[in-house]
């Protein structure tokens, strides 16, 4: 570690203050993290945590998740405009005009949105989980997917159902390249391709494997091959690296032909975070009566 991640690892001490960080953070963030994850890790990390302040470098939805979780802990950000394009597609107005054109609906919410779609929703689920989730909703009613349509589209056509979807989408996942992935695979053959089901239909169905970050991970890590071409944010490429450090790992770029990053997830730096635990702010404050609300779909995905 450098002396500014050292510095860190100081003041998270005296603040007794925890650490967590998503897989999309710039690797000088991950490398100072205590839980290092995706979204479903980190929110069931969250839920056990008993210091009494959590830094919570990732996307600003991530972070009001641990404050749901922990109402009674500080929950800090370094950088407080780090916004996920998937939950400002969806606000809570548009929510429930939409479940107000069903009878006996049921809201099955991605993680990926704000405290107040939290509120509204009957369950959250996320990438690692959502089969599951929607695989355990009630036979009878009528299920509503959001906001992300392609997640929804890739669970609807596993399961072979028909969920209401709303439109929305990750403006990283939802811009690959598909002629960059093809031309890539046309220069190596043996590659296999592994992509995050947030991902358009029309690059998913090229891939020999769908999973979430954590899933992307262990697979490559238990595959034999030895070379894969990957379709999610690339700052998953330190812990793939780290897990697997013999294999080749190849990122489609977006329809720019550009590295496909989520700018929000890289705008945390090892400055802000400093600032953050010197200064015990920016904090996430939520109203309680949303927070108690937005707290029982999450515990209902988490008990399952």
């Amino acid at each position: 570690m450098n002396e500014k991640q050292n510095y860190i690892k100081e003041l998270a001490k005296k603040n007794n203050a925890v650490i967590l960080a998503h897989y999309y953070v710039a690797d000088e963030v991950q490398e100072v993290a205590d839980y290092l994850g995706d979204s479903l890790y980190l929110a069931q990390q969250a839920n056990e945590i008993t210091n009494d302040v959590i830094l919570f470098c990732g996307v600003n939805f991530m972070a009001e998740t641990a404050k749901i979780l922990n109402p009674t802990k500080k929950v800090l950000v370094p950088d407080n405009n780090c916004f996920c394009s998937l939950a400002e597609s969806f606000c809570v107005m548009d929510c429930m005009e939409w479940k107000s054109q069903f009878e006996n609906s049921y809201l099955i919410s991605y993680i990926n949105c704000s405290t107040e779609i939290k509120a509204a929703s009957d369950i959250i689920c996320t990438s690692s989980n959502a089969i599951k989730i929607v695989e355990n909703a009630p036979k009878d009613a009528i299920l509503l997917f959001a906001p992300d349509t392609n997640l929804g589209s890739w669970i609807n056509k596993t399961l072979g159902i028909d969920m209401k979807l709303w439109k929305g989408h990750c403006v990283v996942h939802h811009n690959y390249s598909e002629d960059a992935l093809k031309k890539m695979f046309k220069e190596n053959p043996t590659a296999e391709i592994i992509a995050h089901p947030e991902c358009k239909e029309n690059v998913l169905k090229y891939a020999n494997y769908v999973g979430s970050t954590t899933g992307i991970i262990n697979y490559t890590k238990q595959s034999k091959n030895d070379k894969f071409i990957v379709l999610t944010e690339e700052g998953i490429s330190r812990k793939l690296k780290l897990e697997s450090p013999n294999k080749t790992f190849l990122f489609v770029p977006n329809q720019k032909q550009e590295p496909n990053y989520c700018v929000n997830m890289k705008k945390h730096n090892l400055d802000k975070i400093i600032s953050a635990l010197e200064t015990l702010s920016p904090e996430i404050e939520i109203n309680e009566k949303i927070r108690i609300a937005a707290s029982v779909p999450l515990e209902r995905m988490l008990k399952l």
